[in-house]
């Protein structure tokens, strides 16, 4: 079973037997890149842990998985995420019994920065759980895996989508948005290349940057679904998807 944690850019996987937290692009180190255009900015990383660690508390996790953009950099690793990657991850494994992560674009060479103990998957994803209560993870930049496709239960970043909003005075504010869509699973398979000879509907969640000072595509303009070799896809029905806050709040 699968649960938002309310007010925030966050899931709960519950398997029998166990209950994984799920966040999505961290962009650690993005204090540097906005250093260089003027804001000073205290370490924001802290107060993701800090975040991290309330909602563990709060549902009891025992695994953490991390979708993808762990680091801000593209391709190389820079001085900063030799500093702040490790102690992120020093830090999880203090908090979880065990730490995974699915590797995303701006993840190159993410191992060389990853505390051993840490679980590095493929960037086509994992499956999560057993039975049919199974999940499919990803980060999004690449077509999931055959399995995880088959889940039909499939979670993914990424696109770091939101929503655009208007007050009377003509202000324009962006909140980031949850979207959740059904998928062919027959067509997403033929998408991504892969023989199998699976049907049937599944459910694609998109979940918003656990990084809040990320900025973000609005939704509600043109052509800004399509973002994503999964998204872009005639497999996912956007027509029908349903896009909501972090606080609730339905917008379709």
């Amino acid at each position: 079973m699968l649960k938002i944690v309310p007010g925030d850019a966050a899931l709960v996987f519950s398997d029998p037997g166990s209950s994984t937290l799920l966040i999505s692009d961290l962009h650690l180190g993005l204090e540097k890149e906005l250093a260089k255009k003027g804001f000073r900015l205290p370490a924001y990383s802290v107060r993701m842990v800090e975040r991290v660690k309330r909602i563990a508390e709060r549902y009891g996790t025992k695994r953490l998985a991390v979708l993808g953009d762990v680091k801000h950099t593209v391709g190389k690793v820079e001085d900063i995420d030799w500093g702040v990657v490790p102690w992120f991850f020093d830090t999880m494994l203090d908090l979880f019994e065990a730490v995974e992560v699915v590797p995303g674009n701006h993840d190159g060479n993410i191992k060389t920065v990853l505390p051993p103990r840490v679980t590095l998957h493929p960037s086509q994803g994992a499956v999560l759980g057993k039975g049919r209560t199974r999940i499919g993870v990803a980060h999004g930049h690449a077509w999931p895996s055959e399995e995880a496709i088959k889940t039909r239960n499939l979670v993914i970043g990424h696109s770091h989508f939101t929503y655009e909003m208007r007050d009377p005075l003509g202000t324009r504010t962006r909140e980031s948005v949850w979207v959740t869509a059904g998928y062919d699973v027959a067509e997403l398979m033929e998408g991504a290349g892969y023989s199998s000879k699976a049907k049937g509907k599944g459910k694609l969640t998109v979940m918003p940057p656990f990084n809040r000072l990320v900025g973000g595509q609005p939704i509600n303009r043109s052509r800004s679904f399509q973002f994503g070799p999964v998204l872009s896809s005639r497999s996912v029905s956007l027509d029908e998807a349903d896009i909501f806050l972090t606080d609730g709040t339905r917008v379709t």
